[in-house]
């Protein structure tokens, strides 16, 4: 183990993938498009594709991360994507970063860890013959339903004019997806070649693309982010535990502060999310009793 190379190939993964969720939020706040449609215009944007390239060499860095040090070093470095995302987004946009977000940012970075701290991570030694409690096909077909509630409460929260938690439904779609992407991943590692499930595996993470430029695109940058940075191993920890037969490997202590941890990552959620997380600058209010000047061209109201 390499624990000082471990700490530095974590935090450049959580710069590759700050930067990625950045870009992704610019190129896909800068569309109207839905569905497919939408993908398909942001794929004839560079910006777009040197976000994809950034995902990819953050979780090769990630991969490394691991293999270099402990779980328990490199998950909670994961949680500083969200600040670094931040301080890229306020520095690209020359827009100052909203107090409220901050202390959004606050709770997540202190629940976070927490939650996570109670999350398997690591398969057992030996594989158990056995497998977990529940079949793969099962949990699919949950996890299916899932997205679909999910899918369908951001399309209800977008027709009633709520973008922003429409975003968060998004960004909970999007983090299942991914995390059983990894499961599934997992599984085929660990000897369960199967076709069937590569093919799902390339499906499901592809439909997890187009459903993260949705978040982002409705509800910007800090609450998307944060949400897939605790959904994503939280799914792909519990597809482990039921597919796999990994260890819950916690105590009562833990789960305790996992606990406590997700209700104060909801409410640095529920603040990320209240407005867009870089602030829009403040028009210049004219003197007391007299009316705001209308914008250039604009009538006087």
């Amino acid at each position: 183990m390499h624990p000082q190379l471990a700490v530095a190939l974590a935090l450049a993964s959580a710069v590759c993938y700050a930067l990625s969720a950045v870009l992704q939020e610019r190129e896909a706040s800068r569309q109207q498009a839905g569905g497919l449609a939408l993908v398909a215009r942001l794929a004839r944007r560079r910006g777009w594709w040197a976000a994809i390239g950034a995902t990819g060499v953050g979780a090769l860095l990630h991969l490394a991360a691991v293999g270099a040090g402990p779980l328990v070093v490199v998950q909670p470095i994961g949680v500083s994507t969200l600040v670094i995302a931040l301080l890229i987004g306020s520095r690209l946009s020359r827009r100052r970063v909203p107090a409220r977000s901050w202390a959004g940012v606050a709770c997540v970075l202190t629940g976070l860890p927490a939650v996570l701290a109670a999350v398997p991570h690591e398969a057992l030694h030996t594989p158990s013959t056995g497998g977990g409690a529940v079949g793969y096909w099962p949990v699919a077909a949950v996890l299916t339903a899932v997205v679909a509630l999910a899918l369908a409460t951001a399309l209800v929260l977008g027709a009633l004019r709520r973008p922003h938690v429409a975003g968060i439904a998004y960004a909970a779609s999007a983090a299942v997806c991914f995390g059983f992407t990894s499961a599934t991943a997992k599984t085929i590692w660990l000897g369960h070649l199967d076709v069937r499930r590569i093919a799902v595996g390339l499906v499901v993470v592809g439909v997890g693309t187009v459903l993260a430029q949705h978040a982002y695109r409705d509800g910007g940058l800090g609450a998307p982010l944060a949400v897939l940075t605790l959904l994503d191993p939280f799914t792909a920890g519990a597809v482990g535990m039921l597919v796999i037969g990994e260890p819950f490997g916690t105590t009562p202590i833990t789960l305790a502060l996992g606990v406590a941890g997700g209700l104060a990552t909801s409410v640095g959620v529920g603040l990320l999310s209240a407005r867009p997380v870089v602030a829009d600058p403040e028009p210049p209010a004219g003197p007391p009793g007299e009316p705001v000047p209308a914008p250039a061209g604009g009538a006087p109201t």
